[in-house]
């Protein structure tokens, strides 16, 4: 100060004696100059500085939002999402205002003011502003159908359509308006409401399928819901429909003889006709030929080729059983009935509940050590069974058993010569002992260090226990320590046996063949209840599989627009695919006017194929083909990119349906694959001739027969069957370096043309075809370790799941890729490797950590959905803690699993959630509302405290500075203006008349303003 300022007694003395006049003129020079020091010193550097990084942070911050909501979907589904927020944040502030004068408030409709809500303004613009394009977008469509000339009803489409989304953004656009005016929190929460019901009555992304924890896709049957053995034919004739006695005296017509008249128990003219699971094909007549239509002939090569598979019912029927030369008891027993039938020798079904030594049951299900593995594998596939204990040891096992009875002439030769037949006599072709011998013993020669590569991972992992979550995971470690492993491998087995074969390496299993000139008169076991006969399988004692398209409403199953149940016999080695045709000429017409005409060549440029199309102008019917053949065809047209729902599945004698659901869209081709058993050479040879044939005909421009299946479709089934005959491979290679046994149970996968239907507001109305996407929904081995080992069982379980996963993107980028194009899939496991890679946390998620996990996942909320309801139940989840990009999309993979089984599901799921914060005209509004209420104290205050509001104002106002000028953000820089508001307001209760604090008020006001501004 200068010394002419009067020292703070004197200034008091003036107060106090009413001396203003006196006085205000110099103290206005001194608040004039503190204020300029002020401003040009210390406010306005820091404020300016401040003022360019909110401006600068402000324009990034709306690019970013621009990129996030640039197409009308982005726009609905973030709108939708900030909406939420918006709703939820009412809901806090009325919970937080429920005390009496709130209440009393409200009654006298005084209620709390609405919260602002600006980026629903934002939100508003930009609608907007797309309005206007789709606007231009459908006139231009509009001029573009009729200048191609096309059909009247056409034209409607695209009026009725253009009417809709207009209609639409209408309705949107007003509610937005209504929303967002001022108003109570109550009407507030009343429109938010009605507008949140809007937003979610509009599809807006390509549909999930459904996901039910419960029903993982992937892991093996529960041996628990297998029922006992029957104990009683009554019984057994109940469970399958099978007829008690046997039928009638009908003989068969070409095994007639005077001798045979009035006999019951002959054979009937059903014994030697071709049935659903004993067909009399081409290969079956030409093998019984091949065994010159001798019945000891075809029961010995039948018996001593066709390798056991321990389940229950007709799974893949007799000509499947004889390509792929594997089956269980039924299906072995159809090819031996269709081969003797084939040779003009009556044969029927028997069936019954047997005993069998508990040792003879271990060594025909696998080798397994202890009796309790061979009932696991035996419940596991449905074979009704249990296990008989004699002094503490289980000696026998009963089951539930089916062979065959054929019409021989027995008598003298025993079958050795066969002419007219005279006996049923029975034939087991499916129970039979095989000899085992051991491979190389690798897990002991050359033992894996698994502590030295735990360690590794230990060492350089940060782990989390106590939140569950990994990160660092040294991938390219792992990588080198199994690479090196198996370097060792080879080197080792080079070094015994330079020639050795896979059965060399890991043990091989051959059946004890039986070669005898006559037949036995009984049975290798003992028959515990009364036999039955049948000429043919009921269809209680057959697999099915079923395919059903509707319409989804709501998530559900709407109208039923095409239905298949089929026998699994008739569909073993059968291409299945679902895919959809125009509807009518008018749609044909419109589809092709969006191709691009060919050249001169006649060729068509594919850069000028279209990215998208207007689905909404081109209606489909649905097909489902067995083979070449439609089996079944919608009941009325769909437009191309209707969501769709389906549900698929198989039905299990003595278990029931299992079903999964996926949502197709209009448009899409879906190539299923059966993997019944697994799959024949037979079968991979027939389609990859059908592939060849193909692309010569292409070569040759010889496009007569090629459809879609040819030139689509085989494709895509070749990628599936590929999935599942690769897997079956390393399924059956793996188990044995395991010391498991391991069937392929049925299953069934599917690999489509990804076709994405582009909304507006819930209606579709472009599609486009983004890539290629497998699915496999259903999984299932007959699993167990040879001693039976839970935990052993229960890791190799997740080993091979993972395995599966990693083939989905594997295989695909096999059949797709070359090297100087290659392909790139994703899978769930290929998902989290990627997230490890970028050092993103991995997470192990169960109940103990739900929340801790949630709250550090940056995933979309359909996914964290099936992260919950996973957890909550029982399951383990492992997922990464945000998206990766993975060649321009983002990607997600997690994986949910039984930690008491093993079984899982591996899934991808995708899309990015947006939101918006706050602004601040709240703060804005509440620093002003303090201000005018200040101004107004100011004008009659008592002298005596004027000091105090001065001092009051001084030290905020400094503090206020200081805030300023260490600010290094918008934030901060309104938080502590805010701050300073609050307490400004504290000093405005004392009301005073002097001048100078009433200036500094002023600046300080319009400073507070000028920085919100």
């Amino acid at each position: 100060m200068t010394s002419g300022t009067p020292s703070m007694p004197l200034l008091q003395q003036e107060l106090l004696l009413d001396s203003a006049p006196r006085s205000s003129r110099p103290l206005r020079l001194i608040a004039r100059a503190v204020l300029v020091v002020f401003l040009n010193a210390v406010i306005w550097p820091s404020w300016a500085v401040a003022v360019e990084i909110d401006q600068q942070q402000q324009l990034e911050e709306q690019q970013r939002w621009l990129q996030d909501n640039q197409q009308l979907d982005q726009v609905l589904a973030n709108l939708r999402d900030h909406i939420s927020q918006q709703r939820q944040q009412v809901l806090n502030k009325q919970n937080a205002e429920q005390g009496f004068v709130s209440r009393a408030l409200s009654f006298v409709g005084f209620g709390e003011d609405a919260l602002p809500d600006n980026p629903s303004q934002r939100f508003q613009q930009r609608l907007n502003e797309l309005r206007q394009d789709t606007e231009n977008s459908l006139a231009q469509e509009a001029a573009r159908l009729q200048e191609h000339g096309l059909p009247a009803v056409v034209l409607e489409r695209q009026q009725q359509l253009q009417a809709q989304i207009l209609a639409r953004y209408q309705q949107l656009q007003e509610q937005l308006t209504a929303a967002t005016q001022e108003q109570s929190l109550d009407d507030q929460e009343q429109q938010l409401n009605a507008l949140n019901d809007l937003l979610n009555s509009f599809s807006i992304g390509n549909p999930r399928d459904p996901f039910d924890p419960e029903q993982l896709p992937w892991g093996t049957p529960d041996p628990k819901l297998t029922p006992e053995p029957a104990q009683d034919a009554k019984l057994l004739s109940q469970r399958y429909d099978l007829p008690l006695f046997e039928q009638g005296v009908q003989l068969a017509s070409n095994v007639i003889t005077p001798d045979m008249l009035g006999n019951p128990g002959g054979p009937v003219q059903a014994d030697l006709d071709a049935t659903l699971d004993a067909p009399l094909s081409p290969a079956i007549i030409a093998k019984a030929g091949e065994l010159n239509n001798d019945p000891v002939a075809i029961y010995q090569w039948v018996r001593n080729n066709v390798e056991y598979i321990p389940s229950y019912g007709s799974v893949q029927g007799a000509e499947y059983t004889l390509t792929y030369q594997k089956g269980n008891a039924f299906d072995t027993a159809s090819l031996l009935v269709a081969l003797l039938r084939a040779a003009n020798v009556p044969a029927r079904y028997a069936f019954g509940t047997v005993r069998m030594p508990a040792a003879s049951v271990m060594n025909w299900v696998g080798n397994v050590q202890v009796p309790e593995a061979a009932g696991n594998l035996l419940g596991q596939g449905g074979v009704p069974s249990k296990m008989l204990v004699s002094g503490g040891q289980v000696t026998h096992f009963e089951l539930e058993h089916v062979w065959v009875e054929a019409w021989i002439d027995y008598l003298p030769s025993r079958g050795a010569k066969h002419s007219v037949g005279d006996s049923w006599i029975p034939m087991d072709a499916s129970y039979k002992q095989y000899e085992y011998q051991d491979g190389m013993g690798l897990d002991q020669a050359i033992p894996f260090d698994a502590q030295a590569l735990a360690d590794t991972i230990l060492q350089q992992t940060t782990i989390n226990e106590a939140e569950g979550w990994a990160q660092g995971i040294p991938q390219q470690d792992i990588a080198q320590a199994l690479d090196d492993y198996q370097a060792r491998l080879k080197e080792h087995i080079n070094s015994q046996t330079p020639d050795a074969t896979v059965g060399d390496v890991l043990g091989t299993a051959a059946i004890k063949t039986v070669v005898r000139e006559s037949l036995a008169a009984s049975l290798p076991y003992e028959l515990r209840t009364r036999k039955l006969v049948a000429s043919a399988l009921t269809d209680n004692q057959r697999w099915k599989f079923k395919y059903t398209l509707g319409s989804s409403q709501y998530g559900q199953m709407g109208n039923i627009l095409l239905s298949v149940n089929q026998p699994t016999a008739l569909l073993a080695g059968k291409k299945l695919a679902l895919s959809f045709a125009p509807a009518s000429e008018a749609d044909e017409q419109t589809l092709t006017s969006y191709l691009p005409e060919p050249d001169a060549n006649g060729d068509i440029d594919p850069a000028a194929v279209p990215d998208t199309l207007p689905g909404y102008l081109i209606h489909l019917n649905g097909e489902f083909t067995i083979g070449s053949e439609i089996a079944a065809a919608t009941s009325s047209s769909v437009t191309m990119g209707t969501e769709l729902l389906s549900e698929m599945g198989y039905w299990q004698p003595g278990r029931g349906w299992r079903t999964s659901q996926n949502k197709p869209i209009a448009g899409e081709y879906r190539a299923l694959a059966l993997d019944l058993h697994g799959v024949s050479p037979a079968q991979a040879d027939a389609l990859k001739n059908d592939l060849e044939n193909t692309q010569q005909k292409i070569t040759a421009e010889d496009y007569t027969d090629l459809g879609k299946q040819q030139l689509v479709g085989d494709l895509l089934y070749a990628t599936i069957l590929s999935y599942f005959a690769l897997n079956n491979v390393q399924d059956d290679i793996a188990a044995r370096q395991a010391n498991m046994v391991s069937y392929k149970a049925p299953s069934y996968g599917l690999f489509k043309t990804n076709v994405t239907p582009l909304y507006w507001f819930g209606i579709p109305r472009n599609v486009k075809v983004d890539g290629l996407v497998m699915d496999v929904d259903h999984i299932t081995h007959l699993l167990a370790h040879k001693n039976n080992d839970t935990q052993q069982w229960i890791n190799y379980n997740r080993t091979t799941g993972a395995r599966l996963s990693a083939m989905e993107h594997l295989v695909p980028e096999q059949m797709f890729g070359t090297p100087d194009h290659p392909a790139n899939g994703i899978s769930a496991v290929k998902a989290l490797q990627l997230a490890a890679a970028e050092g993103q946390k991995i997470w192990t998620i169960t109940r103990t950590n739900l929340d801790i996990a949630l709250n550090g996942l940056q995933l979309p909320a359909s996914v964290e959905t099936d992260i919950r309801n996973s957890v909550y139940a029982g399951k383990e989840v492992t997922a990464h803690e945000k998206p990766v990009s993975f060649f321009g999309k983002s990607s997600i993979g997690y994986t949910v699993l039984d930690p008491e089984t093993g079984a899982g599901a591996y899934l991808i799921g995708g899309g990015d959630n947006g939101g918006e914060l706050l602004g601040f005209s709240l703060v804005l509004g509440l620093f002003m509302f303090f201000a005018s209420v200040a101004v107004l104290s100011f004008l009659a205050a008592p002298g005596f405290l004027a000091l105090l509001a001065l001092s009051w104002i001084a030290i905020n106002f400094y503090f206020w500075v200081r805030g300023i000028e260490n600010a290094q953000n918008h934030q901060q820089f309104n938080t502590n203006n805010a701050m300073a508001a609050l307490a400004l307001s504290l000093g405005f209760l004392p009301r005073v008349t002097f001048d100078v604090a009433a200036m500094i008020l002023f600046v300080d006001a319009w400073i507070f303003m000028l920085g919100f501004i």
